[in-house]
């Protein structure tokens, strides 16, 4: 079974960088043996990480960081998935803040004694959600596709000419809405669409990985 996680990071539930996550992930119900998972931040308690270097000697298994906050549930979906798709807001120009936190509580699976390296070939896929084209969604997408790297991850793109996938939720990314219509990212079609072709590309990549992991095992 392919396992993809999404993780959502915008502060408000069920809104548009969600939305766009949920339609990603739902296209992939049709390949078999695809498993979806989505963990929104908006409703978690969730701390920055103190660089207290805990984790680099007090490690055991079951107990990634000294810190006692909703990571514990985060932490064990992370290293159980193939592939992990990142969705954010756009905030001046960068992905938000609780993203930013979420992202730097993982230096446990970089320099922690026993879950080191645990995130190597694993897929990444980097969603934004902007409400102003030209508002920061490439070094959004760039700042989360760095950290892949920084894990040694593999790094998955739309292939629409975009370093993951993005969408507007203002008509054509001018800052103008749609009046009554809540989730104007879902009427980007060409946003949409790039998150949907992410996601089929972290599920081809996984296939790949695996494909290669089995000759190598091979005599």
């Amino acid at each position: 079974m392919i396992k993809i996680l999404g993780i959502c990071g915008s502060p408000v539930k069920e809104g548009n960088v969600e939305s766009v996550l949920e339609q990603a992930l739902s296209h992939l119900q049709g390949h078999e043996a695809v498993e979806t998972e989505i963990i929104t931040l908006a409703d978690k308690e969730l701390n920055g990480c103190k660089h207290c270097n805990w984790c680099i000697k007090n490690q055991s298994e079951g107990r990634f960081c000294v810190q006692e906050d909703d990571m514990k549930i985060i932490y064990p979906k992370v290293l159980e998935a193939d592939g992990i798709l990142l969705a954010t807001p756009v905030h001046f120009g960068r992905l938000s803040g609780l993203m930013a936190n979420m992202i730097d509580r993982l230096r446990v699976f970089v320099h922690g004694n026993a879950y080191r390296g645990r995130l190597h070939n694993k897929i990444g896929g980097a969603l934004a959600v902007a409400f102003f084209r030209g508002g920061g969604v490439e070094t959004t997408l760039s700042s989360i596709n760095s950290m892949f790297f920084i894990f040694q991850m593999i790094v998955a793109t739309s292939g629409m000419y975009q370093l993951g996938a993005a969408s507007f939720s203002s008509i054509d990314g001018r800052g103008k809405v749609n009046k009554g219509v809540r989730l104007m990212a879902l009427e980007d079609e060409f946003g949409t669409a790039s998150a949907r072709l992410l996601a089929e590309r972290m599920v081809e990549l996984t296939k790949i990985v695996r494909a290669g992991r089995s000759g190598q095992s091979s005599p």
